[in-house]
């Protein structure tokens, strides 16, 4: 999947609250239909008017979609899987099965769609002690898994802490999502209220889930690669060169 080092959120606000962000530096838009706060049938109308705004605009999608257990995951695939959807956020992530539960369900629905199985991306999010506990775990669940979202502030109160985006409170569990993902070669992904993106990029993140189109320059900035990743690339790339040239 391509990078995301920024990603706005939408949530279920459709085309009106959109419009800024898809005309952004944005790398994705994250739409939501897990608002309790917007009825459902409206949350799934407004997200689908969303994603046919995002292909014109050639801006990569990600949703929010209910949890397996809720029995509302499949009505969501239902009216919003399509080559659109580039990832979906699976919320309240505690264990692996919600992670296989969850890729059963996309595979009906692409082979449904003719989407290739496998091509929707599940990011589960890590938003309560239990989560942080099988990180590990929930990352390897599945092969579709692009990555792990650690939501500090719901972390931060379910754990009984004051939430911050950096110091000491947190450090543990932003360390841990990062290491598991680096690990294994997916996306360390974290929300951010867009004030302490450096600190974010340079901890380990990959990416950012912004609460406003105002950060997408500044995440893109902050989770660009630096100097060292891009001389080692290089020196991968040559590497690669000198050992085609020399017939390995």
């Amino acid at each position: 999947m391509r990078r995301l080092r920024s990603i706005v959120a939408i949530g279920s606000g459709g085309l009106d609250a959109a419009q800024e962000a898809l005309g952004s530096a944005a790398d994705a838009l994250l739409l939501s239909v897990a608002d309790a706060r917007v009825p459902l049938d409206e949350a799934r109308r407004n997200a689908a008017a969303v994603l046919g705004a995002a292909g014109q605009a050639e801006k990569a999608a990600l949703v929010m979609v209910n949890h397996p257990k809720t029995r509302l995951l499949r009505d969501d695939l239902d009216a919003l899987l399509s080559p659109l959807v580039r990832g979906v956020l699976l919320p309240h992530a505690v264990e692996p099965q919600d992670v296989r539960d969850m890729a059963v369900a996309l595979r009906e629905f692409e082979l449904r769609r003719g989407i290739e199985p496998g091509d929707t991306a599940v990011f589960p999010v890590i938003d309560t002690a239990r989560g942080l506990l099988h990180a590990e775990q929930i990352a390897m669940a599945a092969p579709r898994v692009g990555g792990l979202v650690l939501h500090a502030e719901r972390l931060a109160r379910d754990l009984g802490a004051r939430p911050e985006q950096r110091g000491d409170r947190l450090a543990y569990a932003r360390g841990k999502v990062v290491a598991v993902c680096r690990g294994l070669g997916i996306m360390p992904l974290v929300t951010s209220d867009g004030l302490e993106l450096t600190y974010l990029a340079q901890h380990g993140f990959a990416g950012a889930v912004l609460p406003d189109v105002r950060y997408v320059v500044t995440a893109n900035a902050a989770f660009a690669p630096g100097p060292l990743v891009k001389e080692r690339a290089n020196a991968a790339v040559e590497a690669y060169e000198a050992a085609r040239a020399e017939g390995a």
